[in-house]
């Protein structure tokens, strides 16, 4: 019984105690989210989103962009869209920093060409919101090999390479992130500028057309009067002035090609023989030769030897008693002595030879082999030629143009002229000056009346009566010969006086109030995805998607 009630009334108080530790974690959390989220800065997070999505883009572009869809002329650009990658499976929709999707029709991944055996250029462009970049990337023809790049043979600048590649499979995750970012508003109105609200008040308005007047001032030739008077013509003085300046020197030059004469001079080239030497190979050659070996040589004889024979056993004195007859028998005998014997055999010699030395001679135990070279180095600016020296010296001269003289490799002719262009109505004279003469018409002392002007001019002396001049125009004021007259003109302007500001015929006067804009605080979520090489991502959710690209490249 003590046992049971111990353990239930330690449940209930076990559940109590993590029911009230859990409403305080939540309160925490909740307090935390609160007052330290908005202070996180989510710049980095954002830039890092943005840079994921243009990297899947730019890595389904390089495995989507095989030989068959390669342009074929330098220069020549293949496109395609966001959206048309996503409607191919080669990528997955992604959103923005703001979890709102990127433009699918401006953001592309495109491929061109480069002139001569470069490559192609890979340009990844997306647009997300205001948020716009774009990456390139040059990419080697190795990578544009049929079957994915297995076993291919790729011509890079004459270069043949075969080559293959180790096959890696990635796995997609996406983790859901969020954060909140500051923006800024104003009211009706306003017009926002960073952190403020700026609103234009129109205080007063005028007209911008403007009246003014300006003097001008009309000239007539006054009339002449003569009341019986006799005019005498006079001789009209004519004065002549010369204005010098210097005239400008223009100077040419004319180049022409030198004519090259070379001279070869040639000398014995210095022969320096070196001898290398190698151990020779050692070989056992066999060969047929005679030895001398030591036998046995025996004789045969017969001959008689006794033995005992035909005996008999008797009893005497109790003992037995063995009696027995000598027979003879022949036996052969056989007699050895040592002989020296002379046979034929295989022996063996040592040979060397230099097989495996291409172009070296056996000499005893030895390969050498004698290498003669020739060098110029004792004769500076010579070329070896075969065994001898050779310099060749190209000089140049100017024989066939005349007047010209030589500079370096070519034939230059400066020739000096000069003009009076820049002095208008001036006139070149033999020593290089320019000249003008101004000539000027004027009437003697004594002059009553003139008529005309320059070449034309008339003078008269009055020799009886009276002249007087007179304006045709009674508006006309008279001076001297000529009538003159002061007019106002009326014309229009469009114009404001300073701190105005002109808007088409109005000037218009504009008081500025500011005040800080609205603040407000918005959360954002988003996916970010990631390929990894491994099955599982601690912290990332698996979206099931899978995808092949190449791993280590191996050419032969």
């Amino acid at each position: 019984m003590y046992s049971n009630e111990r353990k239930s009334g330690f449940s209930v108080l076990d559940l109590l105690v993590k029911i009230i530790f859990a409403a305080i974690f939540i309160f925490i959390l909740i307090w935390l989210f609160q007052k330290k989220i908005p202070n996180v800065n989510m710049t980095p997070f954002y830039s890092n989103v943005y840079r994921e999505n243009i990297k899947y883009m730019q890595e389904a572009g390089e495995n989507y962009f095989t030989t068959d869809k390669l342009p074929s002329v330098p220069g020549e650009s293949v496109k395609l869209t966001l959206e048309e990658m996503e409607n191919m499976n080669l990528i997955l929709p992604f959103v923005d920093k703001d979890g709102k999707a990127c433009d699918k029709t401006n953001s592309y991944v495109s491929i061109t060409k480069l002139e001569g055996d470069l490559g192609y250029e890979l340009k990844t462009y997306l647009v997300c919101g205001k948020e716009s970049s774009f990456t390139t990337k040059t990419l080697g023809c190795h990578v544009y090999c049929p079957n994915n790049g297995v076993e291919c043979n790729c011509n890079c600048g004459n270069k043949e390479e075969k080559c293959s590649y180790t096959k890696v499979t990635q796995y997609q995750f996406k983790k859901l992130v969020s954060g909140t970012k500051t923006k800024y508003s104003c009211d009706k109105n306003y017009t926002l500028k960073g952190k403020y609200c700026y609103k234009m008040t129109l205080k007063d308005s005028e007209s911008a057309i403007k009246t003014k007047t300006r003097e001008k001032t009309l000239t007539q030739d006054a009339q002449l009067i003569t009341e019986q008077a006799k005019l005498q013509q006079l001789k009209t003085v004519v004065t002549t002035k010369t204005d010098t300046k210097d005239a400008t020197k223009v100077t040419t030059t004319d180049t022409k090609a030198a004519t090259p004469v070379t001279t070869t001079d040639t000398k014995d080239a210095t022969k320096v023989t070196t001898t290398d030497t190698k151990s020779a190979t050692a070989v056992q050659k066999p060969y047929s030769c005679e030895k001398t070996r030591v036998e046995q040589q025996c004789t045969t004889k017969t001959e008689k030897r006794p033995y005992s024979c035909d005996c008999k056993t008797t009893i005497i004195n109790g003992k037995p008693t063995t009696t027995c007859n000598t027979c003879y028998e022949t036996v052969q005998v056989q007699s050895c002595k040592d002989v020296s014997v002379v046979y034929t055999d295989t022996c063996y010699k040592t040979v060397y030879n230099c097989d495996k030395y291409p172009g070296y001679t056996l000499s005893g135990q030895q390969c050498k082999k004698t290498t003669t070279t020739y060098n110029c180095n004792k004769y500076s600016g010579y070329t070896l030629s075969g065994n001898k020296c050779v310099k060749s010296t190209t000089t140049y001269n100017c024989n066939k143009y005349s007047g010209y003289t030589l500079s370096g490799s070519n034939c230059v002719k400066t020739t000096t002229s000069y003009n009076c262009n820049k002095y208008s109505g001036y006139t070149l004279t033999s020593d290089h000056k320019c000249t003008k003469t101004t000539t000027t018409y004027s009437c003697p002392s004594g002059t009553d009346v003139k008529e005309g002007s320059g070449s034309t001019l008339k003078c008269y002396k009055l020799i009886a009566g009276s002249t007087y001049y007179k304006c045709k125009d009674s508006s006309y004021k008279l001076s001297g010969s000529k009538c003159y007259k002061v007019v106002t003109e009326t014309y229009t302007v469009r114009e404001c006086s300073k701190g105005w500001k002109l808007e088409g015929d109005k000037c218009n006067l504009y008081a500025t109030s500011k005040k800080k804009a609205k603040v407000t605080r918005v959360e954002t979520t988003g996916y970010q995805y990631k390929w990894s090489n491994s099955k599982t991502l601690n912290g990332w959710i698996y979206t099931g998607k899978t995808r092949t690209v190449n791993g280590e490249k191996v050419c032969k």
